[in-house]
């Protein structure tokens, strides 16, 4: 497994160094290389066009400076360049809890991750986003959490979802009716899957 971690521009409302591995590599989006100072993690490539910050003066990692006007944000940028890399599976966080359009397209993002081959998950502090395109995926029970499943194409057919408190088998599910909102778990494995379609998966923790 080749993984890689992303930290963005938005605050970071955890503790960082609890999901680090020895041999993560470190990307940083503009911004997100203050809220690596700040926790004491050095970032190995920060890319931006520095709107959101000034660009760093002095560090020990590659800077990727880019154009302020481009079809790719920050993050996107960072995304093709996780999938040029070879990388099997990337941790974004500090990209939601901004403004909607990011986080938008932050979600597309996952989207074209898991296209090409890269297990990609949106983390803050409450809530973890992922996609999955046909296939299958097992959550660990979360008490404290909801989860909850999308589509993110037009339909998505062959859905099932076993081990919460609602159940389906087989059924489509459309991008115009949130019928899979609010799930629970009930102290054991769920599993989710799809057989054709791409699929939004959120957990978020309860009031």
């Amino acid at each position: 497994m080749k993984r890689c971690i992303v930290i963005g521009s938005m605050p970071v409302d955890f503790e960082l160094k609890s999901i680090l591995k020895p041999d993560d590599f470190i990307f940083c989006a503009d911004g997100g290389y203050v809220h690596a100072q700040k926790q004491g993690v050095v970032p190995d490539v920060i890319v931006g066009d520095f709107d959101s910050s000034e660009q760093p003066s002095y560090t020990s990692a590659k800077v990727i400076k880019l154009p302020c006007e481009k079809d790719d944000t920050d993050t996107y940028y960072i995304a093709r360049q996780i999938v040029a890399e070879g990388y099997t599976h990337a941790i974004f966080c500090g990209v939601t809890g901004g403004r909607l359009d990011h986080t938008i397209a932050n979600i597309q993002m996952l989207k074209f991750l898991e296209q090409n081959g890269v297990d990609a998950t949106i983390i803050d502090k409450d809530t973890t986003i992922n996609v999955i395109t046909n296939r299958g995926v097992t959550l660990q029970p979360q008490n404290d959490r909801y989860f909850s499943i999308f589509s993110l194409d037009n339909e998505c057919t062959g859905v099932s979802e076993k081990g919460g408190k609602y159940q389906i088998s087989d059924v489509k599910i459309t991008n115009d009716f949130p019928i899979g909102v609010s799930n629970e778990f009930k102290g054991e494995p769920v599993e989710i899957s799809v057989k054709e379609g791409t699929l939004l998966i959120i957990t978020t923790k309860k009031d």
